[in-house]
């Protein structure tokens, strides 16, 4: 699979989750966000040099449907030219994903006890109050922020998707008390994995990887070939991944008008 079919499967993947659905253009794929309207959620993503008034037809349509223009494409030499027409139209990289694979040929199964799949309302509300709490203001190790109003649509994504397999959550308990989270997401033999997160106080115990590589595991059992996730070249989760059996392939920016 090129990077580029990849990348177009992982916004396909976010439909029902993350994007409310998609537009398509000669030079790209717009994809719009339900809650979220951010450029995260809301882009065109392309693979080809753009012509100016492909630009402009692209952030005409982005501001029609309530968002900042901006375009997401793979990091690669021969869209450097892309990169440059989008600065010099007041265009600026919000993010640089760092786009993660799971290379090991062996899982160990350490800890996997430890884990409850979220199967019921009453699970759910534990895993988004974990999720919430693993990520707070002044964390060092959080470079995300906390989730805000990502939480509801984490909640409303689960409750829509996961009785037909495509969305499931993961609660990891030291004892009784849950204290790690992680999501898998199961399209076109992707294994997307998710907001992976531990409470401070058991930080460097093994939580974090064991939800991690628990949803590693559960997506192998679930037959993908292809088991990955994002995050930001030179940040603390990119070097966590890393020591863990996850190397990344390509990275991938997103620019937005400013």
């Amino acid at each position: 699979m090129i990077n580029f079919d990849f990348l177009q499967k992982i916004e396909e993947l976010q439909i029902g989750i993350m994007h409310g659905g998609s537009k398509k253009f000669p030079f790209g794929e717009y994809f719009f966000g339900i809650e979220d309207k951010s450029s995260y959620w809301s882009h065109l993503l392309t693979n080809k040099v753009l012509l100016i008034h492909e630009v402009e037809e692209s952030a005409k349509y982005a501001i029609e449907d309530g968002a900042k223009p901006a375009i997401y494409f793979e990091n690669r030499g021969d869209l450097k030219e892309l990169q440059n027409l989008l600065s010099n139209n007041n265009y600026k990289k919000t993010a640089e994903d760092s786009w993660m694979f799971y290379v090991k040929k062996e899982i160990g199964q350490k800890n996997f006890d430890l884990v409850k799949k979220v199967e019921s309302v009453q699970d759910l509300e534990i895993f988004i109050d974990v999720f919430d709490r693993c990520y707070q203001k002044d964390d060092p190790q959080n470079v995300y922020g906390e989730l805000g109003d990502y939480l509801k649509s984490a909640a409303r994504a689960w409750s829509q998707l996961h009785e037909s397999g495509k969305l499931e959550y993961f609660t990891v308990f030291d004892g009784d008390e849950p204290v790690a989270v992680t999501a898998l997401t199961n399209y076109g033999g992707i294994g997307y994995i998710s907001n992976v997160g531990s409470l401070r106080k058991v930080r460097g115990k093994g939580f974090g990887k064991t939800a991690t590589l628990f949803a590693v595991f559960q997506s192998q059992k679930n037959g993908n070939k292809l088991h990955c996730l994002a995050t930001e070249e030179n940040t603390y989760p990119n070097g966590f991944y890393k020591r863990i059996g996850f190397e990344t392939k390509f990275t991938a920016l997103l620019l937005e008008k400013g």
